[in-house]
């Protein structure tokens, strides 16, 4: 059997069971000292019944209860968890915890050696699956590949560096700071925001996400129908089709943009170069953004983009499970922040109304269908209902927008819209003047 000059066997994860078991005793011994850096080091045990005792020990600590060999036994009986640990196992810890101040070399000797087997184990996976490569999908392997790598790495990276890691920012600091707005829409749309629209089939939600989509990216404004500015204030737009056909999403945009060149043209401004402005990919059987091959081929496009505006949805076509697992609507949101956040755009995204209705009014409720997490998620939620005096077509003519998020800051939505001779959508007149308010 192969080993190392250290006698471990090589192959087997690196880990050193001196220190977790010394990290653990310097918490028993002196949790008034340590406790609070303890429960800093987050996972980091290799030992699966260190990693038990790290997490009754942290919960402990946290809820202010009184730390000793007695009472750490006795919370490990009363949690079921005996297995691994007797009483003199846990004083046996205690045995070579002498200077709490040791803690932080041991904690940052742990970190470190939980970032080597994050990586090992990417690598492992890499290989694995650069190794089972087909003649067919080699190109989207590859990429899972380095976004699996990349994410291990800054995993990796960031355990090393956790001791030396900046403190929060004082609030006279933080106050004194200069925070300008970066908005793609005066008074609607800031970069990094995150707006949700619902409606009923055939309600006209995918519709007005086309009408947003074109208008940036054309420089009008997507409810004035104004343009904007000099005419050049176009921002870049990454259009992802997770639900219709090409040929129905060609024909949509071929409508929209149609009225977009209309608008700028009689307003005496110059084409819009639309190979510049926006970009679309469609996927109709949906992308599953918690796997590794759709996670990376999105964040290549985006890269390849640089979107300002990312149009991404239906959100229930953003994962194979089921839309109600809040698990998986947890790790989705994550996902979908994470890219936001490392390339500064704002997300437009749909997603279907439930078929419930209001007792009082009997119209339908918009919440979206899935998880309650999408309730909270996004900084607007907007809904497009009927409105009364709609004609009761196949496609709704007149709608409300309904919030059914409480937004988290005052801006510039119309409450009606109808279809209009400029854009697919218009508000009424009392809009107009809201505009003016935010200006």
């Amino acid at each position: 059997m192969k080993t190392s000059r250290g006698g471990r066997i090589v192959g087997e994860p690196v880990w050193d069971e001196f220190a977790e078991r010394a990290a653990l005793g310097l918490a028993i011994q002196f949790p008034e000292a340590v406790g609070r850096e303890f429960c800093r080091l987050g996972d980091v045990w290799y030992s699966p019944a260190h990693k038990e005792l790290a997490g009754v020990l942290s919960g402990m600590l946290r809820s202010g209860q009184s730390v000793d060999t007695a009472t750490v036994f006795g919370q490990l009986q009363a949690q079921g968890l005996t297995r691994n640990w007797d009483v003199v196992k846990v004083f046996n810890l205690t045995q070579n915890a002498y200077r709490p101040e040791s803690l932080s070399q041991f904690a940052a000797r742990l970190r470190r050696l939980s970032g080597i087997r994050t990586l090992s184990v990417a690598c492992q996976r890499a290989t694995q699956r650069l190794e089972s490569v087909s003649e067919f999908d080699d190109e989207s392997d590859i990429r899972a590949a380095t976004s699996e790598l990349r994410q291990a790495c800054e995993t990796a990276e960031a355990a090393e560096a956790e001791v030396d890691m900046p403190t929060p920012t004082a609030m006279g600091d933080f106050l004194g700071q200069e925070f300008k707005r970066q908005w793609l829409v005066p008074g609607l749309l800031e970069r990094m925001d995150r707006t949700v629209i619902t409606g009923a089939e055939g309600g006209g939600k995918s519709v007005l996400c086309s009408q947003m989509a074109a208008t940036l990216a054309g420089g009008v404004h997507p409810f004035g129908g104004n343009v904007m500015g000099s005419g050049n204030n176009g921002v870049r737009v990454l259009v992802i089709d997770c639900e219709n056909s090409p040929a129905q999403s060609q024909r949509r945009y071929r409508w929209v943009i149609d009225r977009v060149d209309e608008v700028r043209a009689t307003s005496g401004f110059d084409p819009v170069n639309w190979n510049e402005q926006m970009q679309i990919d469609m996927k109709p059987k949906g992308v599953d953004l918690l796997g590794g091959r759709d996670m990376a081929w999105i964040e290549h496009a985006i890269q390849a983009c640089a979107p300002d505006l990312l149009v991404l949805g239906p959100l229930y076509k953003l994962h194979r499970g089921e839309p109600s697992d809040e698990v998986m609507a947890r790790d989705l949101a994550w996902a979908l922040d994470g890219l936001r956040e490392r390339y500064g755009f704002a997300l437009l995204t749909e997603a279907h109304a439930g078929h419930s209705k209001d007792q009082s009014t009997g119209k339908r409720i918009m919440r979206p269908i899935g998880s309650s997490l999408w309730l909270r998620w996004p900084e607007f939620g907007f809904g497009l209902s009927r409105a009364t005096d709609d004609p009761g077509l196949g496609r709704a003519q007149r709608v409300d927008v309904v919030s059914w998020r409480g937004s988290r800051e005052e801006r510039a939505w119309p409450d009606k819209l109808a279809h209009g001779a400029t854009l697919p959508w218009l508000p009424d007149a009392d809009y107009f003047q809201t505009m003016n308010d935010y200006e």
